[in-house]
């Protein structure tokens, strides 16, 4: 098998000579600096993988020690992308890319180790299998760090995942038990289980999750995708819950699918997971019994009722089989207009700047001025007044629309960000009502060009004024939100939708109604859901 290197890789003066003096090096590397420090290993894996000198097993020993650092650095340039929108800044595309290159010679390395074991090297033949579980995962890591900002990676990317995962079985070594630290959280893995992680991690819909959302898939697959089982297409198949078989094809540019009835082909497995079916269905259970996710083997930092959605949509996509991909239609509207966050959607819907209710607002000089000249405010006065707030909407192309879902394309030339989980104020064409949404999916077609994915909140939104009765965080004054009534003849709780972080479950929240007269309290019963900056609650009272 052809060992391809980077192109990045230059020849040069060496870093290190060995694996002593590799050591020695890297404990000179100063962490504090993410970017630098992974420039600095950048060049030096370009140097290593280009000269001839190095003996094989003191460049496999190399490539580990090198692996731990940037395993933390990664980690560390992940933490970059959180609460980011799209497009991200200049700085920050271009850590990416050093990240990107980064993977690309460390799995260029481990293919140049691969050749000395395939050179019957005393040395590296013992360690194929680890050789190939690395280069399986590098591959794996470069289409998340593609996911990560939103972007399609390179089909060719599944052709070199398959054929190291072809070469494994047909040395008979896909299930020999090897040594990782950071794939996995027992300390061991092998290369179906590194092949599976990747097919599962790619089925996921990485491209609809946050950053921190994409963390919590890949502490999942540590902890269980050992659960998922690779092997032939029997005639009768290995069906899952819905009668269908999730199965790849080897010989495909496209990772994991789901098939009611799979080819028995040699260039076709099936991944069978009943046992990690099991597993997630058992975990979520005890998280509705109000479990912590800490005690079922988690991650900590999410709450159980967060937990459960996640696992809950992962077992429906790694084990029943269910589309994530309603059937659309193009809607007779070319366009949409569009609006972001709070404020600014609670603007175009009330079509009035926002204002302390039952506060009279003291007029300004210029407005005075007017009412005493024209015995009116001016229009030209209110506009300057407006612009002071930087309110406004943008007209997107509508890509396509389904059940509750609307597909539009954020132009390169737009002025905002897009990040999972916003709330997004959108309407069909020029003479639509305005309705609220919620990013649910991105993906970067051409730099800078992003087909957003809305969710179109149900019940048509009211601007109201609101603010906690909590005396803890209670504000003195009240913020823009919305009230949701239910849709006629749908029996839905009466909900709110407002800023983040706002109100508590159990706890008052008091909304003023324009034109009403007077605020009501009302109790927050739950949560609908939590965004990235606002909360979707049902109301009583």
């Amino acid at each position: 098998m052809a060992i391809p290197t980077s192109p990045n890789s230059k020849p040069g003066s060496q870093y290190f000579f060995d694996a002593r003096s590799c050591k020695d090096w890297l404990k000179t590397i100063p962490l504090t600096n993410v970017a630098q420090a992974q420039q600095t290993l950048l060049d030096a894996l370009g140097v290593l993988n280009c000269s001839p000198g190095f003996e094989p097993l003191d460049r496999l020993t190399c490539l580990e020690l090198l692996r731990d650092k940037v395993a933390f650095l990664l980690g560390e340039q992940r933490l970059r992308y959180l609460g980011k929108t799209v497009p991200l800044p200049d700085a920050d595309v271009a850590g990416w890319n050093v990240s990107s290159a980064l993977l690309t010679e460390m799995e260029s390395g481990y293919r140049r180790c691969y050749q000395h074991a395939q050179n019957r090297s005393a040395a590296l033949g013992p360690h194929a299998a680890l050789i190939i579980q690395r280069i399986i995962r590098y591959i794996g890591l470069g289409m998340l760090m593609s996911g990560f900002i939103y972007r399609r990676f390179d089909p060719s990317l599944w052709i070199r995942l398959h054929l190291q995962w072809i070469e494994a079985e047909s040395r008979g070594i896909d299930d020999v038990r090897v040594k990782d630290s950071i794939g996995t959280f027992d300390g061991y893995s092998s290369v179906a289980q590194a092949y599976v992680a990747v097919l599962l991690g790619q089925l996921a819909n990485i491209r609809g999750l946050a950053a921190r959302e994409i963390n919590f898939v890949d502490a999942i697959l540590k902890r269980f995708s050992q659960k998922a089982v690779i092997g032939q297409v029997t005639s009768a198949g290995q069906p899952g819950t819905q009668g269908l078989t999730l199965c790849v094809d080897l010989l495909s540019s496209t990772g994991a699918e789901f098939y009611a009835r799979p080819e028995a082909a040699d260039h076709v497995r099936s991944i069978d997971t009943t046992q990690l079916s099991k597993s997630l269905r058992r975990r979520a259970k005890k998280l509705s019994e109000g479990a912590e996710p800490a005690t079922v083997d988690l991650p900590a930092d999410w709450t159980p009722a967060e937990a459960y959605v996640q696992l809950s949509r992962l077992h429906r996509l790694w084990c029943d089989g269910t589309s994530h991909y309603p059937l659309a239609s193009v809607p007779a509207e070319a366009n949409a207009i569009v609006t972001f966050g709070i404020a600014e959607t609670h603007f175009f819907l009330s079509g009035d700047l926002f204002e302390q209710p039952a506060v009279k607002r003291e007029l300004t000089r210029q407005e005075m001025s007017d009412i005493a000249m024209f015995g009116r405010v001016s229009e030209s006065t209110t506009r300057a007044r407006y612009a002071e707030f930087n309110y406004g909407s943008e007209t997107w192309p509508v890509v396509d629309e389904s059940r509750g879902q609307l597909r539009v394309m954020r132009p390169a030339n737009s002025h905002r960000g897009v990040a999972i989980g916003k709330l997004v104020g959108v309407k069909l064409g020029a003479t639509g009502e305005f309705y609220l949404s919620v990013i649910r999916e991105l993906v970067e077609e051409t730099p800078g060009h992003f087909t957003v994915t809305l969710a179109i909140l149900p019940g048509k939104p009211e601007a109201v004024s609101v603010r906690s009765t909590d005396n803890k965080i209670r504000p003195s004054t009240y913020t823009q939100g919305f009230r949701v009534p239910p849709a006629e003849g749908q029996a839905m709780a009466e909900m709110l939708v407002i800023p983040a972080r706002l109100a508590q479950r159990g706890r008052g929240v008091d909304v003023f109604y324009q034109g009403q007269g007077g605020a009501k309290q009302v109790t927050v019963s739950d949560f609908v859901e939590r965004g990235d900056d606002f909360d979707w609650v049902t109301i009583t009272g």
